[in-house]
C-alpha cells in the first residue's frame, strides 16, 4: 500500500448544487460479441495518485495520471467498472477497445485528484475501500466524497473493512471483514457492493467459497496482466501502475 508522510487533511468544498452524472453515453458501434474466450481486459491497478513521494513506486504523479487518462480518451478507449467486466465474461460483449481503471485503499487524493481527472475527461473508474478508513482522517476519502462519486458514476466497491490477508486468517473472519465491508458501503455510500479487491492481492480457495456464498460476483487480484476468462471471475488479473513514460503506458495495450 502506498505510505508517505503528508499529514495534510483534505477539506471538503460545500457544494449544495445537484449535478447529473456525467456518465459515458453508449456508443454501439464503439461494442462488439466474441467467443468468451477471446475477451480481453486491461484492468488497471492505481493506488495513490500524488507528487507527494517521487521514491514511492505506489504514487502516480498527478500529471502522469491526467497524461493517462487523456491517452485513453483520445484512443477511443472506452471505461469499464466491474459490472461491464462481468457481462463481457458472461456474454462476450464488449467495447471495442476495453480499460477498467481501479484504485486501490481510497487514499483522498483519489478524490482531489484521480476522480477530478476521471470526470474532466468523461471517463469513470473503480475504488476499492478499506471501510474502517473512511471518515476516520483527510489521508482518507470521506463517506461525502465517495457518495459524490458514486452519485458521478463512478464504481465504489470493497477492499475488505480491515485490510488483513484472507490467507492469515479463519473462514469465519473473511466472512467477517467481507461482511463489514458491505454493510459500511452501504450505509455510509448507499452502494450494493458485489465485487472484492483482494488485501496484498492474497486469497485461497476458501476465500472465494465464502465470496460465492455472500453473493459475490468477481475480485481482482495483484496478479500481473491482462484479464482473460481463463483467470475466473474470482481471480482476475491487473495490471500495475508506476510511474512510467506515456510510451510505457501505451505500450501496455499493445
Amino acid at each position: 500500500d502506498a505510505n508517505n508522510n503528508n499529514d495534510e487533511v483534505i477539506t471538503e468544498a460545500n457544494n449544495n448544487e445537484v449535478e447529473e452524472p456525467q456518465v459515458p453515453e453508449k456508443n454501439e458501434n464503439d461494442y462488439v460479441t466474441l467467443n468468451i474466450n477471446d475477451v480481453r481486459i486491461p484492468i488497471l491497478m492505481y493506488h495513490s495518485i500524488s507528487d507527494a513521494d517521487p521514491n514511492n513506486s505506489l504514487l502516480i504523479p498527478v500529471k502522469q495520471f491526467e497524461e493517462q487518462v487523456k491517452w485513453l480518451k483520445e484512443n477511443g478507449f472506452t471505461p469499464m467498472l466491474l459490472d461491464d467486466v462481468v457481462e463481457a465474461y458472461t456474454t462476450g460483449y464488449l467495447p471495442k477497445r476495453p480499460v477498467a481503471i481501479t484504485f486501490d485503499d481510497g487514499y483522498a487524493d483519489n478524490y482531489t485528484d484521480a476522480y477530478r481527472i476521471l470526470k474532466e475527461n468523461n471517463m469513470k473508474g473503480t475504488f476499492f475501500i478499506i471501510t474502517n478508513n473512511t471518515d476516520e482522517d483527510g489521508y482518507y476519502m470521506s463517506s461525502s466524497m465517495l457518495k459524490e462519486m458514486k452519485d458521478d458514476g463512478m464504481g465504489i466497491e470493497n477492499h475488505t473493512s480491515r485490510h488483513i490477508e484472507f490467507t492469515n486468517i479463519s473462514r469465519e473472519d473473511k466472512a467477517n471483514i467481507i461482511k463489514e465491508g458491505i454493510n459500511a458501503l452501504k450505509e455510509k455510500v448507499g452502494v450494493d457492493s458485489k465485487y472484492v479487491c483482494y488485501p496484498v492481492g492474497r486469497y485461497d480457495e476458501e476465500t472465494i467459497e465464502v465470496e460465492k456464498e455472500l453473493g459475490i460476483k468477481a475480485a481482482v487480484t495483484t496478479e500481473y496482466g491482462i484479464s482473460s476468462a481463463s483467470d475466473g471471475l474470482y481471480s482476475l488479473k491487473r495490471v500495475r501502475i508506476f510511474p512510467m513514460s506515456i510510451d510505457a503506458f501505451k505500450d501496455i495495450f499493445q
